[in-house]
């Protein structure tokens, strides 16, 4: 089958998900026997697989009120031809490439697969900022993406029964009577090599780039409260006027001897997950974090908010208030048998749900029936 894929990006350090997606899913339909082509709004020349097609659209604009779409619908219609697809294959809402590549290839009556990666039009808490941003995104909440949804064939969540806002997408897609198949990420930064607890570094890790959503800062606090022989480490770009705070607040406290802030591209970041004592997610909105599937496929046990589908996995302890997070950081941390429990827990899930070879399955399965149901769709039209 020719599918061509519609990725909202490539640059191959974002930690999202959504960028990176796009290799492994482009690498997975290969394996599979199927002809892939990529259409992506950034340079594409890093994209080292053997495509039919590899072709930058320019686009930029989000959908929101502050953020409006500019795309050339034209060029993006004669791109798409251009791929002869039997599937369109997009990943993630609320881009202008990925919402436009839907309206055409509808147009051009294409059977097309949505991968979500959950969608993000709710305010996170209630301060001003997230309540004014949730406002800017009610058009496409109410009317646009019901009108996106119903021009798809098949959407994919990557968790089908949490109770979280940021599978809006996905429990709209039921209403309207829209097939909806789980399809969840396999960790891309892990490694195979298995650390025992005692030959681990004595570091709480945070992985994520710098912003009050990701909520450093909730890690700066618990580290100043902890025993001096742990440290704590950032991976994530050194950028951003949060990015300063944390480490504003690291050196007020007297913490830069124990806390670390390094970039992906300075370390090994599988290796880092492996080692370090533990993983730290305080993130006040997720889907399904990947750091977390990493973690687990590291056998690293981890604290983490229990946001989006964070409390269906079972590698670490999910709480929501720093107080108790806090408790249940020192007692993985004292108690060898409760982080053995986690690490056990976490790999086991891992190996029946989170490998490549499972996620292929899911892919699969989704591929066939979107295809199957447009076959259907053109016959009846």
């Amino acid at each position: 089958m020719r599918i061509t894929i519609i990725s909202r990006s490539w640059p191959p350090r974002e930690r999202s998900g959504v960028s990176l997606s796009a290799e492994l899913h482009a690498r997975l339909l290969l394996s599979q026997g199927h002809e892939v082509s990529v259409i992506g709004s950034y340079d594409l020349n890093d994209f080292n697989l053997p495509v039919e097609y590899k072709i930058t659209v320019p686009s930029r604009g989000s959908g929101a009120m502050y953020s409006p779409v500019q795309i050339n619908k034209d060029v993006l219609r004669s791109t798409i031809e251009k791929t002869r697809p039997e599937l369109v294959l997009v990943e993630a809402w609320q881009t202008a490439l990925t919402d436009s590549a839907i309206e055409v290839a509808s147009s051009l009556g294409k059977p097309i697969l949505m991968i979500s990666h959950g969608i993000s039009l709710h305010p996170y808490t209630w301060g001003f900022m997230q309540l004014l941003r949730s406002w800017a995104w009610k058009s496409y909440q109410f009317w646009k993406l019901p009108r996106l949804l119903s021009k798809v064939s098949v959407v994919t969540a990557l968790d089908e029964m949490s109770h979280s806002l940021r599978f809006y997408d996905r429990d709209m897609a039921k209403r309207l009577n829209i097939p909806v198949l789980q399809l969840r990420n396999p960790p891309i930064h892990w490694s195979t090599i298995f650390y025992p607890r005692e030959q681990r570094k004595r570091q709480i890790l945070v992985v994520g780039y710098f912003s009050p959503v990701k909520n450093q800062m909730a890690a700066i606090h618990v580290i100043k409260r902890l025993s001096p022989e742990i440290n704590l480490c950032f991976i994530g770009e050194r950028k951003g006027n949060y990015f300063k705070k944390c480490e504003q607040a690291a050196r007020q406290n007297h913490l830069l001897n124990r806390v670390f802030f390094l970039q992906d591209d300075e370390c090994n970041l599988g290796e880092e997950i492996a080692s370090s004592l533990l993983v730290f997610s305080p993130s006040i909105t997720e889907a399904l974090p990947m750091v977390l599937i990493e973690a687990m496929a590291c056998g690293t046990p981890y604290v983490a908010n229990s946001v989006g589908a964070v409390p269906t996995l079972q590698g670490g302890i999910v709480l929501n208030t720093p107080r108790s997070q806090l408790k249940a950081i020192e007692q993985l941390i004292a108690d060898k048998s409760l982080w053995n429990q986690y690490s056990k827990a976490g790999l086991s899930q891992y190996q029946t749900e989170f490998t490549e070879s499972c996620v292929g399955q899911q892919l699969a399965a989704a591929v066939d029936q979107a295809f199957n149901i447009g076959a259907k769709t053109s016959q009846e039209s």
